[in-house]
């Protein structure tokens, strides 16, 4: 754990789950089950990230609180709004709405933080379950994420992730669609946060990916080339806020 951080009380951590949805009726339901079978089942927070279809109604259906856009503002958005609607929780996992993040390794995430880790990272298998070209692209920025940010960050595209309130009140963040996960990670391994990782399946449906190639890649490439140059920050330690108040 690195010399700066701050000690912490031994009590359960008090954990909401933030799902970003766009368009995501057919496969929500059963994000959602998951994560309410779970005990204790975590707070749910759906963001609708300005869906046409049923997505809002199925996480009401479902149980789940929920923040809907009027229209769509990318992933990016949709979690710092998330974020800041969470802010009484210890802690935040995130987990995508297309059935990718299995709700069941949602206590591994929550186990690796109360052991110390400030943010939990999914790693997912790298094996013939994964396309090729994703191995590769995700090998790349992976590497070239742990590099810069100074800690290991064996899978910077998975967005089953874990944050500690203490890293989403001190990791300043400028991204806003899909490379605000990579920025908060090499952010937040810069300034001194404990990393951890859980390993995950990999799972593909017949879902369709909301990444757009000749928009969101040069976004993300760019950020990172912009890191690359930035003279790292070591955090301040606030006393003032423990993790559990």
């Amino acid at each position: 754990m690195p010399a700066d951080s701050h000690p912490r009380d031994e009590s359960p951590l008090r954990v909401a789950a933030l799902v970003p949805a766009y368009q995501a009726a057919a496969h929500l339901g059963e994000v959602l089950l998951g994560l309410g079978d779970l005990d204790p089942a975590p707070h749910v927070l759906v963001v609708d990230d300005g869906s046409r279809d049923a997505t809002a109604a199925v996480a009401r259906q479902f149980g789940a609180e929920v923040l809907s856009f009027a229209g769509n503002r990318g992933k990016g958005h949709a979690l710092l709004a998330g974020f800041e609607r969470l802010t009484d929780f210890d802690a935040v996992v995130t987990l995508d709405a297309d059935g990718q993040h299995p709700p069941e390794c949602l206590p591994a995430f929550v186990a690796a933080a109360e052991a110390g880790a400030d943010l939990v990272l999914g790693r997912r298998e790298m094996g013939a379950d994964m396309p090729p070209l994703r191995r590769f692209a995700n090998r790349f920025s992976s590497g070239w994420c742990s590099a810069i940010a100074g800690q290991r960050i064996g899978d910077s595209q998975c967005g089953y992730r874990l944050y500690r309130r203490e890293v989403l009140r001190g990791t300043p963040v400028r991204a806003s669609r899909y490379e605000v996960e990579t920025e908060m990670a090499v952010r937040a391994a810069r300034l001194g946060f404990r990393v951890s990782e859980v390993v995950i399946p990999t799972v593909y449906g017949d879902e369709a990916s909301h990444i757009r190639i000749t928009r969101d890649v040069p976004r993300i490439v760019a950020m990172m080339v912009r890191l690359s140059f930035e003279r790292p920050v070591k955090r301040k330690v606030d006393n003032a806020h423990p993790a559990h108040e």
